[in-house]
């Protein structure tokens, strides 16, 4: 299998839908690669890895190492990684720091969190061959409490802005934008009026693609409460707790390690 193409992705709008989880190490990398056509490095490494409140306190670094763990063993699937908080504030941090990260992980595209506010900041990166994917709608970096998220282009009015913003950006460069928690006939339309493709989370299946965080999908975190658009496609957590008993068992009654296991 050769590596998916930019170009494979265009031809795959409003087509045959596109695929995207996120992955923040080697194990996953491996096992998420060619299976789906894009795999994010998130900024949601905070609150699934390291069990912060939110993803504002996810630096550069952080983000720097995870993705140098997953491009280093993804030789199929098109890598996307987050510019995490507070380090795309002008034009020339963002230049900086997408280019850091790219030059230490060979990524792919860099994903930021955008508004009508930092368009320009879409085109200067664009304009240094950075290729940019834009995130629109709920944008999670604003929110210390996730819980107050709540779906947006409901109305008319919200929905015009969205629309808007999403043609403003695909004129910016955007190679591809995410669309979260954006009403379903809003999401629709947005992705009907742009060339390039749109991946949704929370956005309905009138997105040209979906990505989910792959904590989410595996139920890693059971206990924790979680959004409308998630799905758990399996309960991981049960199977890693059966593996866990029976090392224990297995312990305690002196079966492990057994003679196989031991070296003479």
């Amino acid at each position: 299998m050769s590596k998916i193409s930019y170009k494979s992705l265009i031809q795959k709008k409003n087509n045959i839908p596109i695929t995207c989880l996120t992955a923040y190490s080697k194990p996953l990398a491996k096992i998420l690669d060619g299976k789906v056509d894009l795999i994010l490095i998130g900024d949601s490494v905070g609150t699934t890895i390291y069990g912060m409140k939110n993803t504002r306190s996810v630096n550069i670094e952080m983000m720097k190492n995870h993705a140098k763990a997953v491009v280093k063993n993804t030789k199929n699937s098109m890598t996307i990684v987050d510019l995490p908080y507070n380090t795309y504030r002008n034009k020339r941090e963002a230049l900086k720091n997408a280019n850091y990260i790219l030059r230490n992980t060979n990524a792919d595209f860099i994903k930021i969190e955008t508004d009508l506010r930092n368009v320009d900041i879409v085109k200067y990166l664009t304009d240094n061959n950075i290729k940019v994917v834009s995130h629109i709608g709920v944008t999670p970096q604003k929110y210390f409490d996730f819980s107050k998220i709540k779906s947006v282009g409901k109305d008319s009015k919200g929905s015009e802005k969205l629309i808007s913003l999403a043609k403003t950006l695909e004129i910016a460069g955007s190679k591809l934008i995410i669309l979260e928690c954006i009403s379903t006939n809003t999401a629709k339309e947005i992705t009907k009026a742009l060339s390039i493709p749109t991946i949704g989370i929370g956005a309905s299946k009138y997105c040209d693609g979906q990505v989910l965080v792959i904590d989410d999908l595996l139920n890693l975190d059971s206990e924790s409460k979680k959004p409308k658009f998630v799905k758990n496609f399996i309960n991981i957590e049960k199977f890693i707790l059966k593996a866990v008993e029976k090392y224990v068992k297995d312990v305690k009654k002196k079966k492990f390690p057994s003679n196989k296991n031991s070296y003479k």
